[in-house]
């Protein structure tokens, strides 16, 4: 049996925002070299993002240095929390990606349970702030969307885009800002573990109907050449290369 790393509890009492300043540096110290750990931080993540009553980033970053949001902090002790923000994003940057598609019915969980083990694909809204919820049928047209899956079948690259009513493509992954540049499909690890993808990404969107694709290849595609494909698909299934597995969700863009 293998041993439980006697680190977990801080990871616990971290996300219910109950750790010791003390505590918490010891946990940002411990976690690049602990994948049980990082794993465990990873899977309180993607259920903190599911739960609406979820304590934020900025809150527990604030209580594990200290903070109480009920007095006054001096401004030093505050400018902490947004370095602290990153510190611990870059950790979880640093953990290998594991890569998946999305369930036939969508993203929309029918629970949290559910949703974690069934959904290859799950997008978030992203809030000024950084509070996230699951995305539902509708989003803004500047929403920023950010993203987690796993790879249960193994496939060796994603790639992540939108579809207008009017066939214009929006990527999320790769990000494509660049037009000079042919970016392809994004390397993912196998695995049946949730993982995210470090980036949240908005688009300037047309109010009105839009398709968002996964798309999990085990040959890597450009986004040049996924749009050619695009360009002469009746469906998207229909110029997917062999082995290819996609899946789609299909939303209301609102002003």
């Amino acid at each position: 049996m293998t041993p439980v790393c006697s680190v977990h509890p801080l990871v616990d009492r971290h996300f219910s925002g109950r750790i010791h300043p003390r505590d918490e540096q010891r946990l940002r110290a411990h976690l690049p070299d602990c994948a049980a750990c990082r794993e465990r931080y990873e899977r309180h993540l993607l259920l903190a993002r599911l739960d609406p009553r979820a304590l934020d980033a900025r809150t527990r970053l604030a209580r594990g240095l200290g903070l109480d949001a009920r007095e006054p902090a001096s401004p030093w002790r505050l400018a902490l929390v947004p370095v602290a923000v990153a510190c611990l994003a870059l950790l979880m940057v640093r953990i290998p990606w594991n890569g998946t598609s999305i369930p036939e019915d969508g993203f929309t969980a029918r629970g949290v349970t559910n949703a974690v083990a069934e959904a290859r694909l799950l997008a978030y809204a992203v809030e000024p702030g950084g509070h996230t919820s699951l995305l539902g049928p509708t989003m803004r047209a500047d929403q920023e969307l950010a993203f987690a899956f796993r790879n249960p079948d193994a496939h060796r690259f994603l790639m992540v885009f939108a579809r207008d009513a009017a066939g214009q493509v929006y990527w999320y992954h790769p990000s494509w800002t660049d037009p000079a540049s042919n970016p392809t499909a994004i390397s993912i690890s196998p695995g049946d573990t949730p993982r995210e993808l470090p980036e949240a990404i908005s688009h300037s969107l047309s109010p009105g109907p839009l398709t968002l694709h996964a798309v999990f290849l085990d040959a890597p595609l450009t986004v040049r050449q996924m749009e050619a494909l695009l360009a002469d698909a009746g469906t998207l299934d229909d110029v997917l290369p062999p082995g290819a597995d996609s899946t789609s969700l299909q939303l209301q863009v609102v002003p």
